[in-house]
């Protein structure tokens, strides 16, 4: 046995070299992914602090680095009825100039790792895109179907060259005598791929 071995040890010395690379791109890939998890920017959506139309929409940077919101679009479906717009901008009263600094008056900023912020409620949110739409709440939800509610949330990301974006879809049922709001789906949808990305490069230049 001893005597085989020494005669093939040049063979079995290039097997296990060879062996020993498959092992080290293995733990190469393994890293690279989990690497790759942990630098990849995601963006929570959520209602929280109710179950109606009066609860609030947060936004959660849960990405390793901080993000820069740069914008936020809202698509509200009724029946036959859509209206979008963005909602970026903080909504003032007629004749009220709103808070002097102009960072109260926007949801663009920056948001760090494990930060959150609120859109306001739902309802504020669906207020905000039928009238800047041009129609009126009342007309607009008039026929009794669900409402359904999009958020989109596009950012800066230091590390990536694209902006990046989220999206989750809220639905209202009338039930009794108030609107009951969940999510149609359990976890946000990232937007990653680079054609959707650009996608919503267009939407941020063409509010400029």
């Amino acid at each position: 046995m001893f005597q085989w071995i020494t005669e093939h040890s040049g063979t079995l010395n290039a097997i296990s070299s060879v062996a020993m690379l498959f092992v080290w791109i293995a733990y190469l890939q393994v890293f690279l992914r989990s690497y790759g998890r942990q630098i990849r920017p995601k963006i929570v959506i959520n209602r929280a602090a109710g179950s109606a139309l009066d609860a609030h929409c947060f936004v959660s940077n849960m990405s390793s680095e901080a993000m820069y919101l740069e914008s936020v679009l809202v698509t509200a479906i009724c029946g036959e009825q859509t209206a979008t717009h963005t909602v970026t901008d903080i909504d003032t009263l007629d004749g009220d100039d709103g808070p002097a600094d102009p960072r109260q008056r926007t949801h663009q900023g920056p948001l760090g790792p494990g930060e959150y912020t609120s859109l306001g409620t739902f309802d504020e949110l669906l207020n905000k895109v039928v009238r800047r739409q041009g129609e009126e709440l009342e007309q607009f939800n008039a026929s009794g179907d669900p409402l359904f509610l999009e958020v989109m949330i596009i950012a800066d990301y230091s590390s990536e060259d694209l902006l990046i974006g989220a999206k989750r879809l809220f639905k209202a049922d009338w039930r009794g005598e108030t609107w009951y709001l969940a999510a149609e789906s359990v976890e946000t949808q990232q937007i990653r791929s680079r054609r959707e990305r650009h996608q919503i490069k267009d939407i941020v230049a063409n509010q400029s």
